[in-house]
């Protein structure tokens, strides 16, 4: 008889998780037998995967394609870009202006004029107008302090009696723990039960079938007759609920063995709530999280029961005084008590005592001590409920925002009701007349409140906005032409009009009045100064920007002075043809090694074997007995001609050539410059004669600039050579906007939302469909197999069983 099969389980075969004796009894080798019975199968499944390498190896050369044509429209068509050699204003800042004079320090110029320009003298330089307030509402003391709300130690302060955590284990390796604070108060069983669901809400599994879940969507949480908290499982799946751990006052107070066995808590006649214990019991040990300039230290607060005996409020700042001044050295920061009407609450005062110093306080004692988010400086991220106050007279004070347009209902799905009624802009808007007027709403139906500066609407905020949201919204409209900027060390905000000249900064009245009111202005100045063009004396010009144009060239005025004629700051100009050179030859260089890339991606054809066929990529099996260097030798050869004859890069290829390959006028200015198209090998490019290119600078520089930058749009009668190539790359490569035709087909990381929304991703997740159905199939034959061959097995062994005791009785009656 064949030797036993030992049992196959690893990830390599055929059974895949299935535990299967193959050939007990038989002596057969069930599971070559059934690889040959589906190997029509795995060779689909092979075939697919393969398949599936191809067209990603196809998206990958797309896209090294389409970043090579965005990097280049970025760089030399881009009016972000330093080297755009679309824009005239590149040619004519890459011209070099030296400033002559006693004070040409004071005034700097670019660009290029005809005219002959002196600066006479400056008497004003334009400013911005400024408004700067301290803290909220100009609410901040001389010195950086904060001082918290009043407390009474000796008050009751009920505390939780099953604080610490708990362990619920689900099935065999699902465990999670729920943690339970000491201020987190449940009155009873059906509170506590409550809660633990709602933490069970808040974490999940991953199920058999790769799905997630919520916790509490398999764990059931109920309270039973007897009053006890019971755990079991919804769905009836055969999984086992139990207690596998706890820790802190729950474990003791529920008297919890966690020994994994248990699934109740015994809740029923037990204390959950001590309601004995004061405010200042509950603080003793525990720390106050203390951050000074940056650095966070925890305060151990005092023990405020001595032998029986409390402290006083004096005695316990003192204390508390004392342990500050161990973690950060005396006289940094300061602590005061401040006493209240009735004699038994107090309030903590803290201060720095250098200015300059930020200090606040964090934690659960800082919130029992009256002192939540508590800092010298405006915590941004508090809403402006939690600043102002969120009471409704409050809110009222503040005018709503109108509806714009017409208003129109929005009904329900499925049915005729309202939902809600939105505005012409898509905002939700309600009305309290009637209908008669109609203000912006939140989701939750609120009111909103305007913010104005300037009487110009920033936007519409509630008590529930954070400070933040309304500072980014501030640097975010550019129609309110401000910008706001805050600093934890001044505790200062400090408006900025974007632009400098004649003006001035309000906040008017209303919320924003609330929030920055008490501040100070300064008024915005235009720049005053006198100069001479062309021999004509001008005085007392003013313009809103330091920076002006006269005649074609950007003058910028850095400081105050007063010339004679003889001190004048004049002005000589130069070709800077280095930088032009070196960007056009930049250029030259990237032109040329897009569209070498594009024209080896369509014309090179796939390397055949010896034997007449194609290199595919190879399967899992054939890299399995390979080394990685002939993995990546091979591999070089299956992505060659990946591409070949590919429509859209042929058809891109002829619009890039066509763009250089200029007749009449602009292909002589181009040559005239130094610029010519070369075709060697079956491959247009270009090339560039230095010399040529910078004696073209030198005699004629506006050539130059039109040979690169004029366009048709700008009124020229033809395009010049950087808007010939333009139109090709926005029509293929294009990310922003109505996307190119190859970021369209295979998508592109500089576009991010068509990664996964692309033709040849279609093809992957069709592919993947395909497989996945095979993948299936061959599983359900797998099955099939098995199952028959389980069963021959153990038809077998009963025979063999049979046939041993048959032959043990004759041998027993021989």
């Amino acid at each position: 008889m064949a030797s036993v099969s030992s049992v196959r389980s690893s990830s390599s075969s055929i059974y895949g998780n299935r535990n299967v004796i193959s050939g007990l009894a038989s002596g057969m080798d069930t599971e070559s037998m059934i690889e040959n019975a589906v190997s029509g199968y795995k060779t689909k499944i092979s075939t697919l995967q393969q398949k599936r390498t191809k067209v990603e190896w196809q998206q990958e050369v797309y896209r090294s394609i389409i970043g090579k044509m965005s990097s280049f429209s970025d760089k030399y068509t881009s009016y972000a870009s330093s080297t755009n050699l679309l824009s005239s204003g590149f040619f004519n800042q890459a011209v070099k202006v030296t400033a002559t004079g006693k004070y040409a320090d004071m005034v700097s110029a670019s660009g290029k004029t005809s005219s002959s320009v002196q600066i006479l003298g400056v008497k004003q330089l334009a400013r911005a107008a400024t408004y700067t307030v301290s803290g909220i509402g100009g609410k901040t003391a001389d010195k950086p302090e904060f001082t918290g709300s009043a407390v009474d130690l000796s008050v009751k302060k009920e505390l939780s009696n099953v604080s610490g955590s708990l362990t619920i284990k689900y099935g065999g390796d699902r465990s999670f723990t729920l943690d339970f604070g000491e201020l987190d108060i449940y009155e009873n069983a059906d509170k506590l039960a409550e809660a633990i669901r709602s933490k069970l809400g808040e974490q999940t599994m991953t199920l058999s079938d790769g799905t997630s879940v919520k916790a509490s969507e398999k764990i059931d949480v109920k309270v039973n007759d007897e009053g006890n908290i019971e755990f079991s499982e919804k769905g009836g799946a055969g999984n086992a609920v139990t207690i596998s751990g706890a820790t802190g006052k729950i474990k003791d107070t529920l008297k919890i063995t966690a020994d994994g066995t248990e699934s109740t808590l015994n809740t029923k006649d037990v204390e959950l709530v001590d309601k004995s214990s004061t405010l200042g019991d509950y603080l003793s040990g525990k720390e106050l999280t203390l951050t000074l300039d940056g650095v966070t230290k925890k305060i151990k607060l005092p023990e405020y029961k001595k032998d029986g005996t409390a402290l006083s409020n004096d005695a316990y700042t003192t204390a508390l005084q004392t342990k500050i001044n161990e973690a950060f050295g005396a006289g940094k920061v300061a602590l005061e008590k401040v006493g209240a009407a009735d004699g038994k609450s107090f309030s903590l005062k803290f201060s720095t005592t250098q200015a300059g110093s930020t200090l606040s306080v964090s934690g659960d004692a800082a919130k029992a001590l009256g002192l939540d988010k508590a800092a010298t400086y405006v915590n941004t991220s508090k809403t402006l409920g939690e600043l102002l106050g969120d009471k409704a007279d409050v809110w009222n004070a503040f005018d709503k925002v109108e509806a714009e347009g017409d208003v129109k209902p929005v009904n329900k799905k499925g049915s005729s009701d309202v939902d809600y009624y939105i505005d012409s802009k898509g905002n939700r808007v309600k009305s309290e007349d009637g209908g008669k007027t109609y203000y912006r709403v939140d989701d939750k139906g609120e009111f909103l409140r305007e913010f104005k500066i300037n009487g110009k609407l920033v936007g519409a905020f509630n008590k529930d906005t954070a400070l933040e949201t309304v500072l980014t919204s501030i640097n975010g409209n550019a129609d309110v032409g401000v910008k706001v900027s805050y600093s934890k060390t001044t505790n200062q905000f400090q408006f900025t009009a974007r632009e400098t000249g004649a003006g001035s900064l309000d906040m008017g009245d209303g919320l924003a009045k609330a929030l920055f009111g008490g501040g100070t202005k300064e008024d915005g100045l235009d720049a005053i100064f006198s100069m001479k063009v062309n021999g004509q004396e001008l005085d007392g010009i003013s313009r809103s920007s330091n920076t002006f144009d006269v005649d074609g060239m950007s003058v910028s005025l850095k400081g105050t002075f007063t010339a004679t004629e003889a001190d004048a700051v004049s002005f000589t100009s130069s070709s800077d043809a280095d930088k032009i050179v070196d960007t056009i030859k930049s250029m030259v260089e990237d032109y040329n090694a897009m569209v070498t890339e594009i024209k080896n991606a369509y014309s090179t054809m796939p390397q055949q074997k010896s034997n007449g066929k194609y290199y595919e990529p190879l399967t899992e099996e054939d890299k399995a007995d390979m080394s990685e260097s002939s993995i990546k030798a091979y591999e070089e050869k299956a992505k060659q001609g990946l591409l070949f004859a590919d429509r859209d890069l042929s058809a891109l290829y002829t619009q890039l050539t066509s763009a250089i390959s200029m007749s009449g006028k602009d292909g002589a200015d181009l040559k005239a410059i130094g610029i010519t198209s070369n075709y060697s090998n079956g491959l247009t490019t270009l090339s560039l004669n230095e010399e040529k290119l910078r004696a073209a600078l030198e005699t004629d520089p506006d050539k130059v600039r039109d040979v690169f930058s004029k366009s048709v749009a700008s009124g020229s009668s033809s395009n010049g050579l950087m808007q010939a190539l333009k139109s090709p790359l926005d029509m293929y490569s294009k990310t922003q906007g109505t996307k190119g035709i190859l970021v369209q087909k295979a998508g592109s990381t500089l576009a991010p939302s068509t990664l996964y929304k692309n033709t040849l991703q279609n093809k992957l997740d069709d592919i993947d469909t395909q497989i996945e159905k095979w993948q299936d199939k061959m599983a359900d034959q797998v099955d099939r197999y098995t199952s028959k061959f389980t069963a021959l097995e153990k038809l077998i062994s009963q025979m063999n069983s049979q046939s041993s005791a048959l032959a043990s009785f004759l041998g027993s009656n021989g």
